[in-house]
């Protein structure tokens, strides 16, 4: 399986999250593992070392292309007039998460 270690002190081991009854923590453990993350981060890497490389706009177009990914997404499942609630939702899991999950990987690297 993966190595069991974990990514920020108190997560969760890469195997307990796989195989952990909560569907959404197990989905991103799926994700985290698989092709999808290890081509965003040579894609993302290459882009921090293309000439002239601005983070911020690496930060600010990264964050657009999750953000019009999820919207596509959640179209192919929901009508339009379901747009205010999948919006809700998902500024509910940026609130909730974002800042948290921020301060807690720039901790981490501090280390």
């Amino acid at each position: 399986m993966t190595e069991n270690k974990r990514l920020l002190p108190g997560s969760m081991s890469d195997e307990d999250a796989l195989t952990c009854d909560d569907p959404i923590t197990a989905f991103i453990a799926r994700l985290s593992v698989s092709k999808v993350h290890d081509e965003l981060t040579d894609f993302v890497n290459a882009e921090i070392h293309r000439p002239e490389a601005n983070v911020n706009h690496i930060l600010i177009g990264m964050a657009a292309y999750m953000v019009q990914m999820h919207a596509s997404l959640a179209a192919s499942f929901f009508d339009v007039e379901m747009s205010d609630s999948v919006a809700a939702q998902f500024q509910a899991v940026f609130d909730r998460t974002y800042r948290e999950h921020f301060v807690d990987s720039a901790k981490e690297l501090a280390a």
